[in-house]
């Protein structure tokens, strides 16, 4: 989505202030995922990094805008792959890139998709004023694009909300319910079947858009 949730750090610069603050975000995932934002301490992340406390509130000011910066990048890749100009790109394009990327985002990513989806579920306690009105925006271009394709006869009538939640829901599934796919299958996905779930995806999708998928 395109949002900018405040990220209170300073400007980058210089290698050491960059792999410090991947360290304290990695750490920092670690200990929202566990604990939640409100059994998270700032003390308990600088713990975890070997930092002084000092160190963190230097680079992000506070817990929250430690939280901020961890859900900065879900939202950003969102947008991603699925701009205003997707309406004149054919749509199988377009959706197989967003798909596979949203994907790909919850392979590599599943603790931040985790944290979203834990702090939608409690009702956006800490980045609903930051995001409301953002996400109101951004969903209503995605259906504009959509729409278009309608109008142009490229996919077939549909709600285009429903298209997304449809594409939200499912392939945050992987990042976000992770643990029951691995209850299932006994061990966790391989590669390969990483590959074969997002191929699936996209051929669901577009096949129930009316169009009939190309080779990846």
């Amino acid at each position: 989505m395109d949002i900018a949730l405040a990220h209170n750090s300073p400007t980058p610069g210089g290698e050491i202030r960059r792999r410090n603050e991947a360290a304290i975000l990695q750490a920092a995932a670690d200990e929202f995922v566990k604990n939640g934002y409100k059994g998270t301490s700032v003390q308990a992340i600088a713990d975890r990094v070997n930092l002084p406390k000092s160190n963190i509130l230097y680079y992000f000011k506070s817990k929250s805008g430690l939280y901020k910066a961890l859900l900065e990048d879900i939202l950003q890749m969102w947008n991603d792959g699925f701009s205003e100009q997707a309406a004149n790109l054919a749509p199988e394009k377009v959706l197989r890139n967003y798909i596979v990327g949203k994907m790909r985002y919850s392979r590599t990513h599943p603790q931040e998709s985790k944290i979203f989806a834990q702090e939608i579920i409690q009702g956006a306690p800490i980045i609903r004023d930051a995001i409301q009105n953002p996400v109101v925006h951004w969903t209503t271009g995605k259906a504009s694009v959509i729409h278009a394709w309608i109008e142009q006869g490229l996919i077939r009538p549909i709600d285009p909300l429903h298209l997304l939640f449809l594409i939200w829901g499912a392939t945050q599934f992987y990042a976000d319910f992770d643990t029951e796919i691995q209850l299932i299958k006994g061990k966790p996905m391989s590669d390969a079947e990483f590959e074969q779930a997002q191929e699936f995806m996209v051929d669901m999708v577009l096949r129930g858009l009316g169009i009939e998928p190309q080779s990846a």
